[in-house]
């Protein structure tokens, strides 16, 4: 994966180069009683023009950030926006989040399910952001949870959002998603979801309203169970981690939350989920 990779505090010195393999026997020593709920699932987010990480002057600039970048908000990195990241989506959920609007603070309140009654009490502002009655935000939110192939480090879990115009990306990627099938023995069959890998950029994207960047999906191919069985298997754990309650989401408050990088277009009102 051909990204250029920047971090908040760019290393001067040489890695050494060293064999992991010498540490097997003392495999996850120190980490007995790490619990899910201490760790947090890095969310990769792309970066606006307003994003503190591209402001030099704010304490959470990251060195040769960009608008247009993709940031992973645990490790503290971007990556270049035109050749993107791979991933391999393992879990989809669908949540409405709710947020305090940010002239009264900001802020995380609370994650719903689409059947929660909360979802029918909202009214459309003028901005196009959907408003419950105490003044907060909803936020229909498409949840991909997905392995990352870090050029480094190996794969990594992240959880990648969509909301507001990339509503109908999130939409096409399942669409395409759900069309690949084979025939088995008992007939065709939709292949399992962390099957094929895919290549995520960004494009810069606009309406009348204004112009933000957005994600490009495109799909690499099927995983060669040949020699990459072990990652699906790994994809496949951390679906059913997911799916199980396992996998605590620490919300953050993207750009994206306020229609300020990603306006609303009509066509999110026409999005089935």
């Amino acid at each position: 994966m051909a990204n250029a990779v920047a971090k908040k505090e760019a290393a001067s010195k040489e890695v050494a180069v060293y064999d992991a393999s010498v540490f097997e026997q003392f495999a996850n020593a120190g980490m007995e009683d790490v619990r899910s709920d201490d760790m947090s699932v890095p969310f990769l987010r792309i970066l606006a023009q307003l994003s503190p990480q591209v402001n030099k002057r704010d304490g959470a600039y990251v060195n040769g950030a960009e608008a247009g970048m993709i940031y992973n908000t645990v490790a503290n990195e971007v990556y270049s926006g035109e050749d993107g990241v791979t991933v391999i989506p393992c879990y989809y959920s669908r949540r409405y989040v709710e947020w305090k609007p940010r002239e009264k603070g900001g802020g995380y309140v609370g994650s719903y399910s689409a059947d929660d009654p909360v979802v029918s009490k909202t009214f459309r502002d003028d901005k196009g952001n959907d408003i419950l009655p105490n003044g907060n935000l909803l936020t229909n939110t498409a949840q991909f949870f997905v392995i990352m192939m870090h050029e480094t480090l190996g794969p990594q879990r992240c959880l990648i959002t969509m909301s507001s115009t990339q509503l109908k990306k999130a939409r096409k990627w399942l669409t395409q998603m759900q069309s690949l099938q084979a025939k088995g023995k008992n007939g065709m069959f939709t292949l399992p979801m962390m099957s094929h890998k895919y290549r995520l950029r960004t494009v810069e994207e606009r309406n009348d309203k204004g112009s933000w960047f957005g994600w490009d999906i495109t799909r690499e191919g099927p995983l060669d169970m040949a020699e990459e069985t072990d990652l699906f298997e790994m994809a496949l754990s951390f679906a059913k981690s997911v799916k199980a309650g396992e996998v605590k989401v620490k919300e953050e408050m993207g750009d994206e939350n306020f229609g300020k990088s990603s306006p609303r277009s009509q066509d999110d009102d026409n999005v089935p989920f």
